[in-house]
């Protein structure tokens, strides 16, 4: 069976998918507020401090966003206004 698809832009035929580039971006922890570690209990005196665990200890987490979802990097940063680092990868 074959099917008329019409006008289809050339883009549309290309097999081989380029790669897109992302962002990424680096932010003070959000679980360790950026120390590194974290106490388990408020009172400290008796309270032994663990490596965060989602930072590994850094007090920065770095994690990627798509560029389609943004026109520049200056939108970006209007969701990210803390960022600590923000970089664009091909």
């Amino acid at each position: 069976m074959h099917y008329r698809l019409g006008n289809v832009p050339a883009w549309q035929w290309d097999i081989k998918k380029k790669e897109k580039a992302i962002y990424e971006v680096t932010i003070t922890c959000p679980d360790c507020d950026g120390a590194g570690s974290y106490a388990p209990t408020s009172d400290l005196s008796c309270s032994i401090e663990h490596e965060c665990s989602v930072c590994d200890g850094t007090g920065e987490k770095t994690f990627k966003e798509v560029t389609e979802l943004y026109e520049n990097t200056q939108e970006l940063l209007k969701d990210y206004p803390t960022a600590l680092n923000v970089r664009l990868v091909a």
